[in-house]
């Protein structure tokens, strides 16, 4: 075997093995960074606005899946779904001492498409958009420790609270690096920025003891919330549908 064809052979597997496959399944996980009115710091002067939903840092874990749709595997429809958690804790003092304690659950599930920029190389680019749907739930606890009659808890004590299930759609942007080892297992690395309720607002006044409604709907004094943040993940792929065929001798 001369040198020429020694090096073409070594060329058609080298794109053999890190060509995109048709299918791709990563399970991922990462961080979130909540954005206002997500986020915020709760005081007693800001306690009954309703301005933010008071958490400070969240964490993801996903599960995504990508298909390829034309021959050069650029295009790529997703889909998958994500659970995020995000929590705040704040203490101060009004009159009472005060500990804070909030978390905010999204389920998110998406469909969407991706673009690769160079999917038959070893290190591939991309970005897409998703469409979501999003389950959200959440609870408080507020845990005082002084108090008097003039304040808004006339006892000490644990006091819970939790959020009604609300259902919000929206969509996610982001993009990230494929990175194959083999032809069967890779990795990603991405962010993507989530917008969860650009549909879906609502308001309702009435609540049952011991719960609290979303409200992410302006009305009279308060003002209508977006329930935004960036989630940056890192994951481990594994490649279905690849083409294993090996170059003839």
């Amino acid at each position: 075997m001369n040198l020429k064809i020694f090096l073409a052979i070594l060329v058609f597997s080298a794109v053999s093995i890190y060509s995109q496959p048709r299918l791709v399944i990563a399970v991922t996980g990462g961080y979130d960074l909540p954005l206002p009115q997500l986020k915020g710091t709760i005081d007693s002067s800001n306690k009954s606005s309703n301005e933010s939903y008071w958490v400070k840092t969240g964490f993801n874990i996903g599960l995504q899946g990508k298909y390829a749709v034309d021959k050069k595997r650029r295009l790529r429809i997703t889909f998958g779904g994500s659970y995020n958690k995000f929590s705040g804790e704040e203490s101060y003092f009004h009159i009472y001492d005060v500990d804070h304690h909030a978390t905010v659950n999204i389920i998110s599930a998406g469909l969407g498409a991706e673009y690769s920029f160079t999917p038959k190389e070893k290190t591939a680019p991309f970005i897409g958009l998703d469409l979501t749907g999003n389950f959200i739930s959440g609870k408080t606890e507020e845990i005082v420790t002084d108090t008097s009659s003039a304040a808004d808890h006339n006892t000490t004590g644990t006091f819970n609270t939790t959020m009604k299930n609300a259902v919000r759609f929206g969509f996610a942007i982001g993009g990230g690096v494929d990175v194959a080892f083999n032809k069967s297992i890779g990795a990603v690395f991405g962010a993507k920025y989530n917008w969860a309720n650009v549909i879906g607002k609502e308001y309702v006044s009435s609540s049952a003891a011991g719960e609290y409604n979303l409200n992410d709907k302006e009305y009279s004094t308060v003002k209508a919330k977006n329930i935004m943040y960036f989630q940056i993940y890192l994951g481990v792929t594994f490649y279905l549908g690849q083409n294993k065929s090996n170059p003839k001798k």
